[in-house]
């Protein structure tokens, strides 16, 4: 096989690291939804345990050069987003960019984002995920005492969705665009 399914073709002790990366993933993803959802406040050290699990499971499904460009395209990407972003909360809102407009644990989940997938499907959640949450938030926010959106919260709850989607084997494409 080639290295494009190395992660198939690995040792037992490989294909149990993968394992347990998938799990920590999945209990990270699921600690900052629910912790976004009831405090708006998420621990800060499960931001980075997102971005380096999501950076190992992309990683051993890409060759070490297509890893490399893809998370440079998506981190240009998102700092397109973040850039106008940015501009839009102080011209137009006219408000602070961080805690106001947008929470520092939203910019940590999306740059952390950018390591988890190749450009094309990193756009694709991207988007659907931005989707997601807004649709989410327009069904739960009548019964929520918050105002604010957890943007990171909702996101991760969809990254639960496609991983589980992908782990199952219902979608095998998620790395191979």
């Amino acid at each position: 096989m080639g290295d494009r399914y190395k992660w198939q073709s690995g040792t037992n002790s490989q294909r149990l690291i993968l394992l347990l990366t998938k799990a920590f993933l999945f209990i990270c993803l699921a600690m900052i939804f629910y912790q976004d959802i009831k405090e708006r406040a998420v621990w800060w050290f499960l931001f980075p345990a997102f971005l380096i699990m999501a950076g190992i499971l992309h990683y051993s499904q890409s060759l070490p050069s297509l890893f490399l460009i893809n998370i440079g395209v998506n981190f240009l990407i998102m700092s397109i987003i973040i850039a106008i972003s940015y501009i839009y909360a102080q011209l137009k809102m006219k408000v602070q960019f961080l805690d106001e407009a947008f929470g520092i644990g939203d910019l940590l989940f999306f740059l952390g984002l950018t390591l988890a997938f190749p450009t094309i499907s990193f756009v694709i959640i991207m988007v659907f995920s931005l989707l997601f949450s807004l649709g989410l938030h327009l069904l739960l926010s009548k019964n929520s005492i918050h105002k604010t959106v957890p943007l990171a919260g909702y996101a991760s709850f969809f990254l639960i969705f496609i991983y589980s989607v992908h782990w199952a084997g219902y979608y095998n494409n998620l790395y191979f665009y």
